[in-house]
């Protein structure tokens, strides 16, 4: 009997890791689509010109910009500026961040996101092309298959929640994140 509870405590304490991990890779995921609902149904009102695509496989190139960029206690986080960027051992690729604070309040809706979106497709809208110029990456990944000049652009993004904390004197404030990632186009 001894054996039989000593199990069971064992696999129920597994069951509750699992689902601890699996809860915060779902919280996550609601908020990215929470951001993407935002950019797509809010932050470019009636004229829709661009159709915004969450893509988890972007997400680890938002943690390697955090990462490489600021995650160090002395780097500053510059917030709300489209930035381009090359990653350390990623060649011939570049890509885009924009960071912003998280809201306040429950970030896994739609409406918490939309003054963040608006401010992130202002800056987006003029960046989007299917190709940048010979000399940089200067224009964000435009992934529309279709080749009508009416259709929507595609715009696929990224998204790595963190959390940086930052001491003044006996203070202490940790401010959470969203770093917010997109492909640049190739150079032409």
């Amino acid at each position: 009997m001894k054996m039989a509870k000593k199990l069971l405590a064992l696999v129920l304490t597994g069951v509750m890791a699992v689902s601890m991990l699996t809860g915060c890779a779902l919280t996550d995921a609601a908020k990215a689509k929470a951001m993407e609902k935002a950019l797509n149904d809010h932050a470019q009102g009636n004229t829709q010109t661009i159709k915004y695509d969450y893509k988890s496989s972007l997400n680890s190139k938002a943690d390697k910009i955090w990462e490489e960029n600021f995650k160090d206690d002395s780097k500053t986080v510059t917030e709300n500026t489209l930035t381009a960027v090359a990653l350390k051992n990623v060649a011939n690729k570049g890509y885009f961040y924009y960071i912003v604070e998280q809201p306040k309040n429950d970030v896994k809706t739609y409406g918490a996101w939309v003054t963040d979106a608006t401010a992130l497709h202002n800056e987006v809208k003029n960046k989007v092309d299917t190709k940048s110029s010979a000399a940089s990456f200067d224009k964000i990944m435009d992934h529309k298959t279709s080749t009508d000049p009416k259709a929507k652009s595609k715009v696929e993004f990224g998204v790595s929640y963190v959390s940086k904390t930052v001491k003044n004197g006996q203070d202490t404030k940790t401010t959470k994140y969203a770093v917010i990632v997109f492909e640049a186009a190739p150079k032409a």
